[in-house]
């Protein structure tokens, strides 16, 4: 006898537990069909796609405004360098070539986000950002040659 109870209190104890699950499933607006899952997975995917876009074309605007004003920066600088006498024209020079150097790669690697996959995306926002660094500090560089005004 006592082990029938126990039996008894287990299927009332699944029951209860499935009871939730039977719930929802009748409440739900109708049934979950394959092409539904297929659908919504679509659906997914696409704002995932969207949303990877967003994210490339903000960034690349960000980063191209940056190189713009940049690219400001070592005109400015090479006007600068015509005052400069000598060995500090030779090293102002010098770092202006490195500097520029470095902006033509960041310039490739923000051409490179137009291409980047949502898959490939993150890779390609972390060489570009690497290589704005690289290019931030090659402008201090730069900076330093020069006389303060």
């Amino acid at each position: 006898m006592k082990n029938n109870v126990g039996v008894l209190w287990g299927i009332v104890g699944i029951g209860l537990l499935t009871l939730p699950v039977i719930v929802a499933a009748g409440a739900s607006d109708g049934r979950v069909t394959g092409g539904t899952v297929i659908r919504e997975a679509q659906e997914a995917v696409t704002a995932t796609k969207d949303y990877t876009i967003q994210q490339k074309d903000a960034f690349q605007r960000k980063v191209q405004t940056e190189l713009d004003e940049i690219q400001a920066r070592i005109t400015q600088l090479r006007g600068q360098v015509e005052h400069a006498s000598g060995e500090a024209r030779a090293d102002a020079q010098k770092a202006i070539g490195e500097l520029e150097k470095k902006k033509d790669l960041a310039n490739k690697k923000v051409e490179a986000i137009h291409s980047a996959t949502a898959s490939s995306w993150e890779q390609v926002k972390s060489k570009t950002a690497a290589a704005m660094d690289d290019l931030r500090d090659s402008l201090k560089r730069a900076l330093s040659h020069l006389p303060s005004r």
